[in-house]
């Protein structure tokens, strides 16, 4: 009798450990489908959105890196609005992942730092303190390759943290100030060393259109502002200049017009703004 309870309860022990671990493949799954829902709800999906792994991907073609344009910025730069944070995030894992190009291991530190002082400026700093220790650690081994893949993960995380917060508006623009800073460092790497592969990766409108959409759909008071105005327009200047090469690569004067433009476009990107984003000091 005992034996029989003994079995007994374990097979209804051996049950309820399969009906947990089932449960939690449900629960996983669901969890699966509903991020995956919200993402198609919001228009975040791999057909509409290009890939931040794919975007930083095509920069390992821009050598040699521009690094002082790299080491000017400011990385301790604030912003009183969302929108230029979240475009300051996404530069700040552009410049990091050049950086590991250039194997700068105390700058790549300096980055990581400050994208954790940026992520908790949107408010999701917490989940991207595993991911500041992982970017250490990469960064003192010199695993360049773990650490481009850490920068991806640690924009995809904040990405998923806005879009947890419904702010799919600022979830673009983080990609949106990724690719712009990615774009304008590899139209100075082009520049000053001309290629014709690296000038084919500039002549991409496709990518263009995407983020002239993303302005586009921005809420009517971001939109108006005279921030955006300017940006969305620099943009567009940039699309018309990479369009006269029809597709082939760009040639060197035109690439020097597109290094001109899109530094423009990153200076309007980082210009101190009022709280209505109209420029405090002259435009851009």
């Amino acid at each position: 009798m005992k034996r029989l309870a003994f079995v007994e309860m374990g097979a209804i022990f051996s049950f309820c450990v399969m009906t947990a671990f089932a449960q939690q493949d449900i629960d996983a799954e669901l969890q699966r489908s509903s991020d995956e829902h919200m993402r198609e709800e919001l228009g975040v999906n791999p057909i509409t959105t290009p890939s931040i792994q794919e975007v930083l991907k095509q920069l390992e073609v821009f050598r040699p890196v521009p690094v002082a344009l790299i080491d000017s910025a400011n990385r301790e730069a604030t912003f009183n609005n969302r929108l230029q944070t979240a475009m300051h995030f996404g530069s700040l894992v552009a410049d990091g992942f050049l950086l590991t190009l250039a194997e700068r291991p105390q700058d790549l530190q300096d980055v990581g730092k400050a994208l954790i002082r940026q992520a908790r400026a949107l408010g999701v700093g917490e989940r991207l303190t595993k991911r500041s220790k992982s970017l250490l650690e990469f960064s003192d081994k010199g695993d360049w390759m773990g650490m481009r893949q850490e920068l991806v993960r640690t924009q995809q995380d904040v990405e998923t943290s806005m879009l947890e917060l419904r702010d799919e508006e600022m979830a673009h623009m983080i990609s949106l100030g990724g690719w712009l800073r990615g774009f304008q460092l590899g139209a100075n790497s082009t520049a000053d060393a001309y290629s014709p592969a690296k000038a084919q990766v500039l002549g991409n409108t496709e990518i263009m259109d995407y983020f002239l959409d993303r302005l586009d759909t921005l809420h009517p008071r971001l939109k108006k502002t005279e921030m955006v105005t300017v940006l969305t327009n620099r943009l567009k200047e940039i699309r018309a200049a990479a369009a006269e090469a029809g597709g082939k690569a760009l040639t060197a004067a035109q690439v020097e017009k597109i290094r001109g433009l899109a530094n423009e476009a990153e200076a309007t990107a980082t210009a101190r703004v009022d709280e209505e984003g109209q420029f405090e000091k002259a435009k851009p």
